[in-house]
């Protein structure tokens, strides 16, 4: 295994467990023409979009969806858009294909577009704090997924797809959503080698708001 590769596990390694690791994560040079830096403005990202390679968004006013323009970001590997009330995820985020990480934490998503099964490259989604039933079909696609981080979504029901990452996948985080045992069993039985973290309720017990 080349350094870069074995730096680039690490990173990857250290951003799934930066919830119980205070620890700053390397920076993964991805290219030659790579300066390391995280932009946090898409007007300044866009005037070199093919120098971007990590955007950090946390602010989008007045919007629901993803500005069009982002997606001339076309270099990007990581894109980080937290806690701005996004509704929807645009179809077009099939043109950022060398995603390696997606990270949208704290919005407002009901649904995940078939489209982001093009984003083959994907090895760590982090969905957590939307409200979220289910995940495409086209999730099958993503085989270098390592983890999916969908903490605090009302996600009792997974696509049987998924089995195509039980190879892969190596952390699937479901904590705050109030599976049943048996609900957890049949996560189980499709990703028997993924460690499954969750929140485990009494059969017996409804908490759940179904209207």
């Amino acid at each position: 295994m080349s350094n870069k590769r074995k730096i680039t596990t690490i990173f990857i390694f250290l951003t799934i467990c930066s919830a119980s690791i205070a620890q700053k994560t390397p920076i993964v040079y991805y290219d030659s023409q790579d300066n390391g830096k995280t932009y946090t403005s898409l007007q300044e990202a866009l005037m070199e979009p093919e120098k971007v390679y990590r955007l950090k968004l946390t602010k989008l006013a007045n919007r629901d969806s993803l500005p069009e323009e982002l997606f001339n970001l076309t270099e990007l590997r990581e894109l980080t858009v937290k806690g701005c009330r996004l509704c929807v995820l645009n179809q077009n985020i099939c043109k950022l294909s060398k995603l390696e990480i997606l990270n949208l934490d704290r919005n407002k998503l009901l649904r995940l577009p078939e489209s982001i099964g093009k984003l083959t490259n994907l090895k760590f989604l982090c969905i957590s704090r939307n409200i979220l039933e289910t995940l495409p079909n086209s999730i099958s696609n993503l085989t270098q997924l390592v983890c999916i981080d969908a903490w605090d979504n009302p996600l009792y029901i997974l696509p049987e797809s998924i089995i195509s990452l039980q190879n892969s996948l190596k952390t699937l985080d479901l904590r705050q959503i109030p599976l049943t045992k048996s609900e957890y069993n049949a996560v189980q039985e499709l990703l028997p080698n993924t460690e499954i973290l969750f929140t485990d309720i009494c059969e017996c017990e409804n908490r759940r708001d179904h209207n």
